[in-house]
């Protein structure tokens, strides 16, 4: 495998570590974050929640810029907005500053992952293309034995650096990106600067930086630029990512049909004067007058795809729309984005209450035993997320999609479970009033008490667990796979929306159901939806 191709992989994956510790960032940033703006429950929500809905808006649109603007620009213009946002939030002296701020990287963050993903899965195909055309080059003239035997080292070969494997390596940056979110979290928070939450949104803006430059050197898709007409410049980027000086038979083709239309399961068409004004075009001019043109022409297009959504999807794919719709807002109603997003806050409660038991205990010696902190807990849900994607990303083609995707759900469920019972008796206490908490512990038998936070300090482990191995990889991949590659894009980008606004959602009312029933009762509900999600998919989900 080249070592331009690796590079072009890992410099495009760094969007997926972008993605994951924009993520989960806020995790470890929101408790010095409360306290340095003295934010009240419903601040604090929003804060977390305006992310989502920023990336509701990035993902209803990343679609059009990818298409319009091509990839490679794509990721850059997402790169200059996590730096912008990131930037928002390092200065920032209010919290609307802050609300705009993760709204902006909110957007960033559900463009990038379209963009990403295209980038890495056209420069994959690419790659395989060439795999192919030099197997059978070299099976050309042997025996049939001889051809078998190279078309399976082709398909090795596909594997190892095919598409599915690429995709597989962007799911792991998420991942990653997660566990690095912790770590930063951890590492900043034992300086007790009541800033430090500025630093570890500043750092998520280096590697947009990083990743920027690292973009600057790649080429652009040449899938984009065949569609497009620029065919030289297609040839080009294709060499450059096989590492070769030669065109390929079929770049030959398409070049002798340079006036062939993309086919109508491709988004993106341009008139001949659109085309005229492409940007490969050398006047300067004519380049800003053909972004211009494509801009002023967005909200017709929004338009004329909203159309022909219904007509080409939700009309006559309506069971796969319902079964996309429900795993994209399941995937969030089980209360995942409650967990990764105030997991500093619920682990301060239990290991208060830990630590509250150790204080009873007339041995006098126990306390010591009990030394992790919320953020070293935190980091623990990190490692775990990355180590089952890992797994899952080894394992999903030998268990299958819907085995699996139960097996995630079921351990969700069991956790959730241990969670109800470990906050049971805490009442409607605000996560806020964490020293009254450990006051109202001490009057609760030891034993019991810590049995009871044990529980959840496991279920929060088996909640991120549950989710990495099912909803996390599954719900995009299932949803892939319902739907004709025609319409597979847009099915994609619908599921992608309403993922975000869901999730939104349940950011956005956590703290609220926690004041006003309890958490116990709040993730009684995440279970309710948890069964009703398991009985759906057992019912209406294919293999």
């Amino acid at each position: 495998m080249k070592t331009f191709y690796i590079q072009a992989i890992l410099t495009a994956s760094i969007g997926g570590i972008l993605y994951g510790y924009d993520m989960g960032v806020i995790s470890g940033a929101l408790p010095s974050l409360a306290a340095y703006f003295q934010l009240n429950s419903i601040q604090q929500e929003w804060v977390v929640a305006l992310l989502y809905f920023g990336g509701g808006v990035g993902a209803a649109t990343g679609g059009f810029i990818c298409d319009l603007f091509g990839r490679k620009r794509a990721i850059l213009v997402t790169d200059v907005m996590f730096g912008f946002g990131a930037f928002l939030l390092f200065i920032a002296q209010s919290v609307s500053a802050i609300m705009v701020g993760r709204c902006v990287v909110g957007w960033a963050v559900a463009v990038s992952a379209i963009a990403d993903v295209a980038y890495l899965h056209e420069i994959s195909s690419v790659w395989e293309e060439k795999d192919e055309r030099e197997s059978q080059g070299q099976g050309g003239n042997g025996n049939i034995a001889t051809n078998q035997m190279i078309r399976q080292n082709s398909q090795s070969s596909s594997s190892a650096g095919g598409r599915g494997s690429v995709v597989s390596v962007n799911e792991a940056c998420i991942s990653l990106g997660f566990l690095l979110a912790y770590g930063v979290a951890y590492s900043l928070g034992e300086s007790n600067n009541s800033e430090e939450w500025r630093s570890m949104f500043a750092f998520g803006g280096l590697l947009a930086i990083i990743q920027f430059f690292g973009m600057m050197l790649m080429p652009e898709s040449p899938v984009w630029l065949q569609n497009q007409g620029r065919i030289s410049e297609a040839n080009a980027s294709r060499n450059k990512i096989r590492g070769s000086t030669h065109a390929s038979s079929s770049t030959v083709e398409v070049e002798m049909h340079p006036t062939t239309p993309p086919s109508s399961g491709q988004s993106s068409t341009f008139t001949p004067e659109e085309f005229m004004l492409s940007p490969s075009s050398n006047n300067a001019t004519n380049c800003i007058m053909g972004m211009v043109i494509r801009l002023y022409r967005i909200p017709r297009s929004i338009k004329n795809h909203c159309k022909r959504l219904t007509q080409e999807m939700f009309v006559p794919y309506k069971r796969q729309c319902i079964i996309s719709f429900f795993l994209a807002t399941s995937q969030q109603f089980c209360g995942h984005p409650s967990v990764l997003n105030f997991s500093a806050e619920i682990f301060s409660i239990l290991n208060g209450s830990i630590l509250s038991s150790g204080n009873d205990n007339t041995m006098g010696t126990e306390e010591q035993d009990v030394d992790l902190t919320p953020m070293e807990l935190t980091v623990g849900i990190g490692i775990l997320k990355f180590l089952t994607t890992i797994v899952v990303i080894l394992f999903v083609e030998r268990v299958g999609r819907r085995p699996l995707l139960l097996s995630g759900m079921m351990v969700i469920l069991v956790s959730l479970t241990f969670l109800i019972i470990g906050f049971s008796g805490y009442g409607d206490i605000d996560i806020q009033q964490q020293q009254q908490l450990q006051q109202q512990e001490q009057q609760i038998d030891s034993i019991s008490s810590s049995i009871k936070s044990n529980l959840g300090i496991i279920g929060i482990y088996g909640v991120a667990v549950g989710y990495a191995m099912s909803f996390g990889p599954l719900t995009w991949l299932i949803t892939s796979e319902l739907f004709p590659s025609l319409i597979r894009g847009r099915a994609l980008g619908f599921a992608t929306v309403v993922t975000y606004v869901a999730a939104g959602i349940v950011s956005r009312t956590f703290l609220s159901l926690q004041n006003d029933i309890g958490l116990s009762k709040c993730f009684s509900l995440y279970w309710i939806a948890t069964i009703v999600a398991i009985v759906f998919v057992w019912l209406g989900v294919p293999e």
